[in-house]
This record gives structure tokens, C-alpha cells and sequence, in this order.
């Protein structure tokens, strides 16, 4: 086989999905030919979609000294740089890129996501339009846009961009077929049943699901589909004709809509956000059985939550090690874990913190966690469905943002028009939690 034929069938076997055989194929042709510059290009590629930002930024470059002047490998190392949080070279990448190729829209999109991380969002929405003028159907670049302008409190023109985000596999994903038209707002609900289901994560269910009261209002019967996990802690809510976990039997319906696009279908500002606070309490049998386990309050009592789901988009630059955040714990506060799962690496770091109770299976579902949560002066939590449920109960929540944070916090601003009872510490720089840290800290130390 000569090396353009091997070149061809790790193309194939790429192409088909089988990147263990397209990454062994384009390391032999590099045995033969080390300077191979579409085996280096797709082994880029490769280390990119696995995660593996190093490898791919060495592939990349090494194509790169290959052919300079070749937009695409531009394009990806800068992917790459972006993934290993080094945006102004990612940004230099893109630019390098569109002067080689004007027209060239992955470059106007990426050139967008990497200006959105350094909070140039004014200058992403540039990038993400001139990307939709070359090409209007480039759903990322339109839901990207979406973020940006939700981000900058421009709700306005936002929510119609994040209806791109069912856009298929460059975005959430395919959107789900009910079978029924979805409902945007402008048909009659009078007598109707129409379904309201969750999407994206718990967090984005307990802040969405604040639309309920609002559909009901309108005559319609409600049908209420939600995570497993939150169903028994959204038993609460009167007036729901059937609260079904997702992938259990649906009745029948009349229409549908995503929780997440209720505020396009009511036509939502930031001055019109419905926050009748609180719209979510902790079941009285789940108050008293936690009253009891934690006993008698000493001192003041601090909820802490570090870490979310990983397989949400961004875990990794909303997650703190336990060990960084061990920072806060200042003597005379009684500091209560709020999570049920504890990563492996913070396992240890949380065992020698012997001022912080852990209670860990004990949390059998989000009622136990409503129900500590209600038990606790304060929450201090990074951006993850503890954040949320402690807003949704009005509880007093310190919410420790990265720099880039996600739209809903929206920007340099310390309260959220979402949940009155948020206060919101933010990194100064990318990656600068321990500037957070001292902040908490020093707050801390005050009570």
C-alpha cells in the first residue's frame, strides 16, 4: 500500500468512526514519511475530539511547519489552543486563518467561541453574524450568538438564536418528535394539554421550571416531564395534570415546548423574569427528619457544593478540587457538605476536613438536598443544581463563577435577576480561583 492509499483509508476509517484504526494507520505512514502533513493533521483532529488538547496542539504545529499557510490546521490548533484555556493564541490562530481565507466561516465561528471566552462578547456576536452571513443554516455560529447576546442581558434578540441549539449533532442534538406542534406562545391553551419537558441539566430544569405557573395560567392541562432525580422534590407543584419521568409513558397530548424555550414563547426581558421566590420548598417529613440528623445549631451553618455533573459542557472550568476550596474553611462556621457523590480525587481532602459533615448516600434524592438546604444559613456553591435549588428556595447562595461564565449570570454584575437571594463572586482571570478563595474568606471571616 502506498502511502497516499494508507493516507486514504485512515481518511476512511476516520470518516466511518473508527478512530482507533485511522490514529494507527496515520502513525505507521509517519514512520515511513515523518513529515507526513495530512497524517499529522488528522492525528490532530483525533487528539482534539478525545479531549487531549497537548497532543493535538503538537500534531497541529507540527503540520503547521509543514504548510503555514493552510487555514484548516489553522483552524483546529486553534480548537485546540481554546481547549487548553490559551485563547488569545486560539484567537491569533483564527485571525491568521481568515487573512489566508476570508470566507472561510469555521474560522468566523471559532474566532467567535474564543472572543466569548475572553469576554469580548460584542466582538463574538461580530464574528458569529459574519459567520451567518456566509452561511445562514451555520446553527453553531447561530446558537453561539444566542449565548452571547444572553450573556449581555440582550434577551431581546437572544432567545430566537437559542432555538438553534436543536440544530443536530454541531449543537444539542436532534430535537425530540412528539408527534404535536411545539408551542411558541401564540396558540390558544385554553382546554389543551400540553407537554413542558426538561432538557440540558438539573440545574437547567429547577431554573426553568419557575414557567410553570405561567402556562398554567393560560388554561392549559399540564403535563410535566422531568428528570428522574427531580420528580419526587416537584411532587409540590399543584395544579399539573401528570408529572412523568423522562422515558416513562406520556399521556396523550396537544402540543409541546422545552422548558428553555418558555421564555421565547413569553416574549421574556430581564426586567419580565418570572421570580416568585420561592417556588420551590423542601417537603415538611424531609425538614424535620434532617432537623433531627444534623441536631442542635452551634454555629453558623455553611453549605458547600464544588463540583457538578462531568458530563456537562464546561465542568472543567466550573469545578474546584475540594483541596482549593478547603481554603475557606475558617474556624467558628460549621461547613456541611451538599453533595452526594464526591469525586475519587477529592476524597481524601474531604476526610481530613474535620469541620465539614459529609453526609453522602443520605441524600437519597433532591428532596433530602432541598431539605438540608433549608437547614443552612448560607450556600456557597459553584454553578451547579445546588446553586439553582438554594436560588429556586430563596436561600442566601454565593456563587463562584469562572471568568467566562455561563449566560445566566450574565456579566460583572453580583446579584442575578434570576434568583434575588444570589450573590455572585466571579474569577477576575481565566483559571483565577484562588483570587475567589481569598474573597469567600474574607467574607467568611466577618460572621
Amino acid at each position: 500500500m502506498t502511502p497516499d492509499e494508507a493516507m486514504q483509508a485512515a481518511a476512511a476509517h476516520f470518516s466511518a468512526g473508527r478512530h482507533d484504526d485511522a490514529q494507527a494507520m496515520a502513525h505507521a505512514i509517519l514512520q515511513a514519511i515523518p513529515r507526513h502533513f495530512y497524517a499529522l493533521h488528522l492525528l490532530a483532529t483525533i487528539a482534539a475530539l478525545r479531549g487531549q488538547a497537548e497532543d493535538a496542539i503538537d500534531f497541529s504545529s507540527r503540520a503547521l511547519a509543514i504548510d503555514p499557510g493552510h487555514a484548516e490546521a489553522l483552524v483546529n490548533r486553534g480548537a485546540a489552543l481554546r481547549m487548553a484555556n490559551r485563547f488569545e493564541e486560539a484567537l491569533a490562530d483564527y485571525d491568521r486563518a481568515l487573512r489566508l481565507a476570508p470566507r472561510f466561516v469555521a474560522a468566523h465561528s471559532n474566532r467567535g467561541v474564543a472572543l466569548a471566552a475572553l469576554n469580548r462578547y460584542p466582538e463574538a456576536v461580530e464574528s458569529y453574524t459574519r459567520a451567518l452571513e456566509l452561511d445562514p443554516g451555520h446553527l453553531r455560529s447561530r446558537f453561539n450568538r444566542g449565548l452571547a447576546y444572553l450573556v449581555q442581558g440582550d434577551f431581546e434578540h437572544a432567545w430566537a438564536d437559542h432555538e438553534a441549539r436543536w440544530g443536530g449533532s454541531d449543537t444539542l442534538g436532534a430535537a425530540r418528535n412528539f408527534g404535536v406542534p411545539q408551542w411558541t406562545g401564540r396558540e390558544e391553551l385554553q382546554g389543551k394539554t400540553v407537554l413542558l419537558h426538561a432538557e440540558q441539566g438539573l440545574g437547567d430544569t429547577i431554573q426553568f421550571v419557575r414557567y410553570l405557573p405561567l402556562v398554567l395560567a393560560r388554561g392549559a392541562r399540564v403535563v410535566l416531564e422531568v428528570h428522574a432525580a427531580l420528580v419526587p422534590l416537584f411532587q409540590q407543584f399543584e395544579g399539573v395534570h401528570a408529572l412523568v419521568a423522562r422515558g416513562d409513558a406520556l399521556p396523550g397530548i396537544d402540543l409541546h415546548c422545552p422548558l428553555m424555550s418558555l421564555p421565547l414563547a413569553f416574549g421574556t426581558r430581564v426586567e419580565t423574569i418570572p421570580a416568585a421566590i420561592p417556588y420551590l420548598r423542601a417537603p415538611e417529613d424531609s425538614v424535620s427528619a434532617w432537623r433531627e440528623r444534623l441536631g442542635e445549631r452551634k454555629a453558623y451553618r455553611v453549605g458547600l457544593a464544588w463540583s457538578g455533573s462531568t458530563t456537562l459542557r464546561n465542568d472543567r472550568n466550573r469545578t474546584l478540587p475540594f483541596s482549593q476550596l478547603a481554603s475557606i474553611l475558617v474556624p467558628g462556621i460549621e461547613f456541611v457538605s451538599v453533595q452526594k457523590e464526591v469525586r475519587e480525587p477529592d476524597r481524601a481532602a474531604l476526610g481530613a476536613a474535620a469541620n465539614v459533615r459529609h453526609f453522602g448516600e443520605a441524600l437519597a434524592d433532591f428532596r433530602d438536598t432541598a431539605a438540608l438546604v433549608s437547614q443552612l444559613d448560607l450556600v456557597i456553591s459553584v454553578d451547579t443544581a445546588v446553586a439553582h435549588l438554594a436560588g429556586a428556595m430563596g436561600k442566601p447562595v454565593w456563587v463562584l463563577l469562572p471568568h467566562a461564565p455561563d449566560w445566566r449570570w450574565m456579566l460583572e454584575r453580583e446579584d442575578s435577576p434570576w434568583y434575588p437571594s444570589a450573590r455572585l463572586i466571579r474569577q477576575p482571570r481565566t483559571e483565577d480561583w484562588a483570587s475567589v478563595m481569598e474573597r469567600v474568606r474574607g467574607e467568611l471571616a466577618k460572621r
